[in-house]
């Protein structure tokens, strides 16, 4: 799986994008082995108590996981995953 972070989560994991290929079944699992891969500060930042952050926008093959089964949308070991914090503007 090609994994691409944007934005503020960048200098949490120090890449701009990976490619993970220990197996994960869902993009719950991928996120738990990549919070144990960048540390507390990635983990405290995207999955705090467990959970997706709201601040936190995650893609899977360009769809967002809103219209997909959210944590539990299974992945494929060719699938790319984005993960975009929110932003704000005017």
């Amino acid at each position: 799986m090609r994994v691409k972070y944007f934005a503020n989560i960048r200098p949490l994991t120090g890449c701009l994008e990976l490619e993970w290929t220990t197996p994960a079944q869902s993009l719950r699992e991928l996120l738990q082995g990549l919070a144990e891969r960048h540390g507390e500060p990635f983990r405290r930042r995207i999955l705090p108590e467990g959970r997706l952050s709201e601040t936190i926008i995650v893609l899977v093959n360009g769809q967002h996981i809103l219209h997909l089964d959210g944590l539990d949308t299974r992945l494929q070991p060719e699938d790319t995953i984005s993960l975009f914090p929110m932003v704000a503007g005017g």
